[in-house]
């Protein structure tokens, strides 16, 4: 049994059942779900399957559990029955908190498909559950948070875990068929050899497959490279000072709700949080338009959440400007503290709360020993975190070529050194 799988004890009104929560789950078109099971079950190491049909795909979780742990048992995915459930189902998106002593059963549900079926302390299901709700802000989903547990903190609706046992035929476990290999009869061969000859076997014999081919460090490199830059990498000089002008025109007050922090990807829309100064929910809900909806009111009666400004689109990093891009030493020498270069007096930037943090970079992929061996350099990559105040956008604008950002986050500080203060977040790259 994997480490993040987890098996009930046996249940109240079965007792030869057994529930079955951290399963590996995917999507597939219910045409040809045959073919996409078993290639799912292969990738997974799987050898039990639950799978059930949402519209016209086939939403299937896999599992290895350990046989020792489930001889004579029956199996049921725990997820199954929360997304299958009539509460869950009918929903744009649920997420569901169920605890188990120290641990915390976490299933999401989006239009009925499971999405994350994890098995988690209470501290990190905390954070996935930000991470979740963020996401939903993001793609303007309507989140229902329900579940029980003393640790799994506030939720929209109670959702026992008893809820699963009223199905009791919803999500079975089923073993993975064994794939058994076509067998020709021996009598047939032996007429064949009779009639046609065994020349003519031969010559309708297919060829012998061509040897496997190892991909080499090259191909292998170029794969990398292009996993890392299918996703966009906005330019850090262009967004950082762009995201920064969108806050400085926002409203810091409405109607009695006081702008806390608002966090941005690198696409899609940010994520707002304003804090109660003696506003109320059915006040803001009022006045809010309709850009910010989504609205998320958090159970301790002191946050709300909204849907923020769109991300700006703005130029990309990309590897085919790798020539312009300054080398990793000369990154750290124009950057970092000291001598902080992007100012004019570097040693008035700590003072300000500019900091700059760069960590050490790493190959895409890491190439083997060649010693004496020439070829072209390689690109590596590496992380920074930049935090400063809004007055210092124009350092953010001075940014080099090479620097992408990942999450923008905007606080609006009042006390101690006030102001609008961002912590930027990316990838930095840099050739061999």
């Amino acid at each position: 049994m994997g480490a993040n799988m987890h098996i009930t004890e046996p249940l109240p009104t079965d007792k030869g059942a057994r529930l079955v929560f951290g399963l590996d789950w995917r999507a597939y078109p219910v045409k040809g779900a045959k073919a996409e099971r078993r290639r799912y079950a292969d990738d997974f190491g799987a050898t039990h399957y639950v799978e059930f049909k949402v519209g016209q795909e086939s939403i299937g979780g896999f599992a290895a559990p350990d046989p020792t742990e489930t001889r004579g048992a029956k199996l049921f995915s725990g997820a199954a029955r929360i997304a299958l459930h009539e509460r869950i189902k009918s929903r744009p998106a649920a997420l569901v908190l169920l605890q188990d002593e120290q641990r915390i059963h976490l299933v999401y549900v989006v239009r009925g498909a499971v999405r994350s079926d994890e098995v988690l302390s209470p501290e990190t299901a905390h954070e996935r559950r930000v991470e979740i709700e963020q996401e939903c802000l993001r793609l303007n989903l309507a989140l229902t948070t329900l579940g029980a547990g003393a640790s799994i903190g506030d939720v929209d609706e109670a959702f026992p875990a008893s809820a699963l046992l009223a199905d009791r035929k919803a999500g079975r476990i089923s073993k993975l068929p064994v794939t058994i290999p076509t067998i020709v009869p021996v009598a047939l061969i032996g007429i064949a050899l009779i009639v046609v000859g065994n020349k003519a076997i031969h010559a309708f014999d297919p060829p012998p497959p061509p040897p496997r081919h190892e991909p080499t460090y090259q191909e292998k490199y170029a794969a990398a490279l292009k996993q890392t830059f299918s996703t966009p990498h906005p330019l850090a000089s262009e967004l950082g000072p762009l995201l920064l002008d969108q806050f400085g025109r926002n409203e810091s007050v409405m109607d009695g709700w006081v702008f806390e922090y608002a966090e941005c990807g690198a696409t899609g829309s940010c994520a707002d949080t304003y804090r109660r100064a003696g506003g109320t929910f059915a006040g803001f809900d009022h006045a809010a338009p309709e850009s910010m909806r989504p609205l998320k009111f958090d159970a301790d009666g002191l946050h709300l959440r909204t849907r923020g400004h769109a991300v700006p689109a703005v130029h990309l990093v990309t590897a085919s400007d790798s020539k312009s891009w300054l080398s990793e030493q000369a990154l750290i020498d124009t950057l970092q503290t000291p001598p902080q270069r992007l100012s004019v007096k570097p040693y008035e930037l700590a003072s300000h709360g500019y900091v700059v943090n760069l960590q050490p970079s790493k190959l895409l992929l890491l190439a083997p020993a060649r010693p004496n061996a020439t070829r072209a350099p390689l690109i590596r990559q590496g992380e920074w975190q930049i935090d400063g105040y809004r007055w210092q956008a124009s350092l953010l604008a001075r940014l080099p070529p090479n620097m992408s950002i990942d999450t923008f986050k905007v606080e609006l500080k009042t006390r101690g050194e006030v102001g609008v203060h961002f912590t930027a977040k990316g990838k930095y790259y840099v050739l061999e």
